[in-house]
């Protein structure tokens, strides 16, 4: 209950001017979340001017960077954009270094669209995971989706122990509410480290419930760029540096990479 593992999505994802009006040294960025208390960072594969690419080399020069000055866990994520093969969407987990890639565990309705994760693209994914020894984070958006992951179990595709990532509040899709949360929670596989993600959250003051239930937190300007007073933070850190407040306030201990490894399951 009491250790706490804090996760970075520094870059904005759909709409990106409204959360980031301008480029961004990501590198720099997650290496002063880390510094703040940041123990693994949620990356998309995007270019020089921040959009989302199947090109790798800009990706690889930050991973290197940050390697280069912290040793920060890196979840590649399989998000891409509409026009990518599923091959385009894994271009993360080509990279040396990356030891979680992200796993969604089905379709949902987003932003006036589909995002698209069917079942067959689903198995591709845990075979990429699998083939390359990197572990999933998976990302449960609505109910079915656990169920979608003990298919993969039963087909040999995924084995635990398993880390979650319960997201809400994405337009069109599951609203955060404290009843849905405890339903989530009720279908987790026991002793499997979960993590709340609130997209356009206001800081660690939405955040409080995965602090007081022994869960851990994703913060970062894909998910809003605000602190809980609403001022808008000067950068990831910040929000980093808040999330470390509040979770010191109420004894919750902040780990560092290597002992978030060791949680996880993920081998040095």
């Amino acid at each position: 209950m009491d250790e706490l593992i804090i996760c970075v999505a520094p870059y904005p994802g759909e709409k990106q001017v409204e959360k980031f009006p301008g480029k961004m040294d990501v590198a720099d960025e997650v290496i002063r979340s880390c510094n703040a208390g940041a123990s693994i960072a949620h990356l998309h594969v995007r270019d020089e001017n921040g959009l989302q690419t199947k090109d790798p080399q800009w990706f690889q020069r930050d991973i290197q960077r940050i390697h280069a000055a912290c040793a920060i866990i890196i979840e590649g994520s399989t998000g891409g954009a509409p026009e990518h093969t599923l091959e385009e969407r894994c271009t993360a987990f080509t990279i040396p270094g990356i030891e979680m890639g992200s796993l969604n565990l089905g379709s949902i309705n987003m932003f006036d669209s589909v995002y698209h994760n069917s079942m067959p693209e689903m198995r591709f994914y845990a075979q990429e995971l699998k083939k390359r020894g990197i572990k999933p984070f998976i990302c449960i958006f609505d109910l079915s989706m656990f169920y979608n992951g003990l298919r993969l179990e039963e087909e040999g595709l995924m084995s635990p122990p398993y880390v979650y990532n319960l997201v809400f509040d994405i337009p069109d899709t599951l609203p955060f509410s404290m009843k849905s949360l405890e339903i989530f929670l009720d279908h987790l596989p026991e002793n499997s480290p979960w993590f709340l993600t609130r997209h356009h959250s206001i800081g660690v003051k939405d955040l409080h419930a995965a602090l007081e239930r022994g869960g851990h937190v994703r913060v970062g300007y894909e998910d809003g760029p605000f602190l809980s007073s609403g001022e808008r933070a000067r950068s990831n850190a910040d929000l980093v540096a808040e999330v470390v407040e509040a979770a010191r306030s109420i004894g919750r201990k902040i780990v560092n990479p290597e002992r978030a490894r060791e949680i996880l399951g993920i081998s040095a």
